[in-house]
């Protein structure tokens, strides 16, 4: 790759324009977990540079080196501990399970994490589990012995020789790897000649991301970022049938779902949608500096008049926040619902994520929730501690409301 021509990893496409979103010497590791703070501030970093391929509409980091990322058993991305996202996979499992007729089949899960969603379809249909991920802990496993689920604490194999699948399940994964094309080739490989599974993927919507300039949601390991015309397109060039493209968990999420097959009326490649992605980016970045800027001057202001600003959230979001804003004091605490977290530092700033009880001590004034499909959830528990704080999520509304009060 030149520095001039930057192939798209979906369609190969040389691209010659400039990035439209740059961030230098971000941590290339957001949610490992740290346990010490020398360790959090010493994080590995990288650069992100953002390119939209015009001909598919694929949003990409040109920078991302993936020697910088270390996916192992300190790598915490569970959400497992919210009981809206609990309710959420439960939802989605047993969807499934109704709509493909998952009962006595075997399944197949690349990037299981630490093995809930897996465990979780096999207890609804009596299935058999394969799962795939390095950041794979034994000892958090829920499966018991009688139960039917084998996790392989490694990365899905190139040459994979396991049993055949009739589901196969990649969620909060593609988003985490470069080389799209080749990956969803190598998945398509693993299909046995006449066999036809069902395949299903999750990754973030990055439609939302841009619309609402959502730079936390904008972070290193996430080397793609896909918007349904992206999303389709790649699904229709590796060679899979879309059945069906749902949005998801607030528009969070999209669901991808597809066979093995050319998919009819849908063309790898539509200049118009891909076009209308092009300007979505552009719109970002002509307006996305100064949210940055805005964010900074009310969080700094407010921590000088002595507001005791905490985060909600211990994960990428925060990370993102926080180092894009380069900001530290101001934040006085982060707190995070998953105990694995607590008492571990966050990457790149070094603030020690907390348990929500420790906000009583903080006497917390504004909470920013950093995910607002939890907003229900935390001001519940901050009842719970006789809290009455302003609880705003980051977004462009609640960046208006602060910067109208004055800061």
């Amino acid at each position: 790759m030149s520095a001039l021509s930057s192939p798209c990893p979906a369609c190969g496409l040389p691209i010659t324009e400039a990035p439209f979103y740059r961030l230098a010497g971000v941590p290339a590791n957001s949610v490992i977990l740290c346990d010490t703070r020398n360790r959090a501030l010493g994080i590995a970093r990288g650069d992100i540079a953002l390119l939209c391929c015009p001909a598919c509409g694929l949003v990409f980091n040109r920078d991302y080196d993936p020697a910088l990322c270390r996916y192992n058993e300190h790598y915490e991305e569970s959400q497992s501990h919210s009981d809206v996202f609990t309710v959420f996979h439960r939802n989605l499992a047993a969807c499934l399970v109704e709509r493909h007729g998952l009962r006595n089949r075997t399944i197949l899960e690349i990037g299981c994490g630490k093995g809930d969603f897996l465990n979780l379809l096999c207890r609804l249909g009596d299935n058999r589990g394969i799962g795939y991920d390095p950041s794979y802990v034994p000892s958090r496993s829920r499966v018991t012995p009688a139960e039917r689920v084998t996790i392989h604490p490694c990365r899905f194999p190139k040459a994979y020789d396991g049993p055949a699948p009739d589901c196969i399940i990649c969620k909060m994964t593609l988003e985490h790897i470069p080389d799209v094309h080749a990956f969803l080739r190598d998945v398509c490989a693993t299909i046995r000649p006449g066999r036809q599974p069902v395949v299903v993927f999750q990754v973030p919507d990055s439609e939302p991301i841009f619309t609402e300039r959502r730079f936390w949601d904008i972070y290193y390991e996430h080397c793609t970022y896909f918007t349904r015309t992206s999303l389709t397109a790649l699904f229709a060039r590796c060679g899979f049938q879309v059945l069906d493209l749902a949005g998801a968990y607030d528009r969070q999420y999209l669901v991808v779902t597809a066979r093995p097959g050319v998919s009819p009326g849908v063309t790898p490649d539509d200049p118009e949608d891909a076009g209308s992605i092009a300007t979505l980016a552009a719109a970002f970045a002509d307006t996305v500096g100064q949210d940055i800027l805005d964010w900074r001057n009310v969080l700094q202001t407010r921590h000088r008049n002595g507001t005791r600003i905490a985060l909600w959230g211990g994960g990428s979001k925060a990370v993102a926040f926080l180092t894009t804003l380069e900001i530290g004091d101001e934040v006085q605490m982060v707190v995070d619902i998953n105990p694995h977290k607590q008492n571990a530092y966050l990457p790149g700033t070094g603030h020690r994520v907390a348990a929500p009880e420790e906000l009583v001590r903080l006497g917390a004034d504004l909470v920013l929730a950093m995910n607002p499909v939890y907003l229900k959830e935390i001001d519940a528990r901050l009842r719970g501690l006789g809290l009455s704080p302003l609880v705003l999520s980051p977004s462009l509304k609640a960046l208006r409301l602060l910067v109208r009060e004055g800061c």
